[in-house]
């Protein structure tokens, strides 16, 4: 792991996820972002907050209940203190029908740690996977398995590659996450990419290529576990994944 801060946090998500799911049975949401392509698809890059879709039909007035028991249960509590975490405070800055979000502060022995919790409620139907959170992570922190849902390798891809094409957003983890996908697991890009068009993909090429090494080390980097903090301590290896990134895409145009 990077450092304990991130470890703290990455616990807290797995837990978090754990309990939330059981309390989510037969409700259409799922992990998306950073934490879906740690827990579900393998990544090395770790997260600071918590991504979730949501169902439109799902009330805010539900969501923020469930939510609230989780955060206040003497169960997640206990399950936290296993790793040093004596205890939780959650504010609710924003709970409207479009984004809920809390705000979470851990409280080890040492400073104490923030990191976000949010619900994006824009899909009028939903399709995602259900599975459980890779083994490697399940069993670093002696979590017992569960089941939680998230979206597949071809759903991650789609969004990852109309992020990149997105005209307001800069975020260098898109093309190193979009990689990961591409290379690192084993997806038909072809049909991972049948809902993007020709003109997204020459937005997301032409935005990869203008990230630079300095953005890598300055938004990716300090997220890598520290075997790959050492592997992209040079500008060549962020170079390779630019490149090889945007030749798969080209070969799509």
């Amino acid at each position: 792991m990077a450092n304990k801060v991130f470890e703290l946090r990455e616990f807290f998500h797995l837990t978090f996820l754990r309990h939330f799911s059981y309390r989510l049975t037969g409700r259409a949401y799922a992990v998306k972002g950073g934490i879906c392509m740690r827990f579900f698809h393998r990544s090395s890059r770790l997260s600071a907050d918590m991504d979730f879709d949501v169902l439109s039909q799902i009330g805010v007035g539900t969501l923020r209940k469930a939510v609230d028991t989780v955060l206040e249960s003497g169960a997640l509590l206990n399950n936290l203190g296993v790793q040093g975490i004596l205890r939780i405070s959650a504010t609710k800055p924003k709970q409207t029908t479009i984004t809920q979000r809390w705000k979470v502060i851990l409280y080890p022995q040492g400073e104490p740690i923030q990191t976000k919790i949010e619900f994006s409620r824009r899909k009028n139907e939903m399709h995602y996977e259900v599975g459980v959170p890779h083994l490697e992570i399940i069993s670093r922190y002696k979590c017992m398995q569960f089941a939680a849902q998230f979206y597949d390798g071809k759903q991650m891809v789609e969004q990852k590659i109309k992020a990149l094409a997105a005209p307001g957003r800069n975020a260098v983890r898109d093309l190193f996450d979009l990689h990961h996908l591409i290379f690192g697991m084993t997806i038909d890009l072809a049909k991972a990419t049948e809902g993007v068009d020709r003109r997204e993909l020459e937005f997301a090429i032409e935005k990869m290529e203008d990230f630079s090494f300095k953005d890598f080390v300055e938004q990716v980097r300090p997220y890598l576990t520290e075997e790959l903090v050492v592997a992209y301590s040079e500008n060549k290896n962020f170079e390779r994944i630019k490149n090889e990134t945007s030749g798969k895409l080209f070969e799509l145009l």
